[in-house]
Formats: structure tokens, sequence, C-alpha cells
């Protein structure tokens, strides 16, 4: 399916606008502008990217071609809005985690496993909840116009991760740990998209993703792990 998607990908036009035209400021703009956003997201479900029309939104939506053009240009750019807010959802829940203090690697090695699964599947929960996020998770990591969104998304929770192992263990090389915090966002979305084409691998995929992450840190941070010869 991903695949598909991507080879698909190279007949859009890379200088697509993407840019929403017309911010909505009275309660009827507004009302339109999410009614189109809903609309999209569950036609996402229904007929998935390729097949997405803006005529398709218009019929379904009940409104006329010109009133969804007051506010986007195209399909891409009503995508990329959906994308943007989705990132901004699933950011929100890694960056409440981190203020819980679940970000740190150390203490039980098993302890610090279940946080990191615990965060993957709370963070796929998001897509789940959305109408079409699924499917605009795959066309973030597909649709050339669409990446910046998700590129966009790591940058800011590495950002947030790196600060808080740089206050925790101020030891540590800084531009490791700066890679390392990018490294590891950017597999734990591409952990949660594989579950969408393996769902049958959910549980394990998880976990094992999860207990990649915590040895990773653990060992850039010489911090033992029970039961080794560090101990």
């Amino acid at each position: 399916m991903a695949r598909r998607i991507a080879r698909n990908a190279a007949k859009v036009e890379p200088a697509v606008e993407l840019e929403t035209k017309l911010a909505p400021s009275q309660d009827r703009a507004r009302v339109t502008f999410e009614l189109i956003l809903e609309v999209t997201g569950e036609l996402l479900s229904e007929v998935g990217v390729e097949r997405l029309s803006t005529n398709m939104i218009c019929e379904r939506a009940g409104i006329t071609p010109p009133a969804l053009y007051r506010y986007f240009p195209n399909k891409y750019a009503i995508l990329r809005e959906i994308g943007r807010r989705l990132m901004e959802a699933e950011d929100a829940i890694v960056f409440d985690w981190l203020k819980e203090g679940k970000g740190a690697v150390d203490g039980p090695l098993e302890e610090a496993v279940r946080q990191r699964a615990e965060l993957l599947a709370r963070v796929r929960q998001v897509a789940r909840s959305q109408p079409g996020g699924l499917w605009i998770l795959r066309a973030m990591g597909a649709l050339p116009v669409l990446r910046e969104v998700r590129a966009e998304s790591v940058r800011e929770v590495a950002g947030a991760l790196f600060e808080q192992l740089r206050v925790s263990y101020p030891g540590a090389d800084a531009e490791r740990l700066h890679v390392a915090t990018l490294l590891s966002t950017a597999l734990g979305s591409a952990a949660n998209e594989m579950v969408i084409d393996e769902p049958h691998l959910e549980s394990r995929i998880t976990d094992e993703m999860a207990r990649l992450t915590t040895l990773y840190y653990r060992d850039l941070l010489s911090i033992p792990n029970e039961g080794s010869d560090k101990e």
C-alpha cells in the first residue's frame, strides 16, 4: 500500500501550493473549514489518497468548489492541515509524557522499556481516533509534498527529548545525543507506521522498538543493565 502511494507521489508537482489561503475568522467560516477537514478524513478512510479529489470532498460536505477553494488551493493543502494537526496531537502526548518524568532511561530496565512501549501505544491511538488518521500517516511518509510535516514533528519531539536527557545526563556527548534523539524519534514514528501494515505484529513491534530504544540510550549514556557484565 505504502509503495503504491510512493509510486504515485512522483506524479505530484514538487512546487504544489500547500498553504491555507484564508484562516476562518467568523463562526460560519470556521464551521465550513472544519467540515472540509472532517469530510476529507472520512473520505481518506473510504477511498485513499489517490482517488480523493476536491470535487468528492465538496459533494460529501455539501459545499461548492469556490467555497472550498476559499480556504484550500488543492487536496494536498487539506491533507497538510490534517497532517499538521495530527502531528501536533501526537507531539502533545510525548511532551506530557516527558513532563511526567517518564523520559529517563536509568533505573530498572524493564520499567524503562514498559514506559516507552506505553508511549508508542498512546501516540498510535491518536491517529486511530481521528478520521483518516492512519491514511495521513501513510501519506506523510510517501508524498514528498507532505514529508516536511512529519520531519518538523520529529525535530520538535527530538529537541524536547534532547533537552531533558542533556539536563539529566550532563556528561553525555551532546552531539551524539542530538543525533540519537533524532534517530530514535524517527524510528518510533516508523514503528508506529509499520503497525498499520502489520497489525498482527503490533504488540511485538511495540515491545521490540521500546527495548531497542531503551538499550540504545543506556549504552550511549553508559548505564549498566541488570544482569550485564557492567554491573
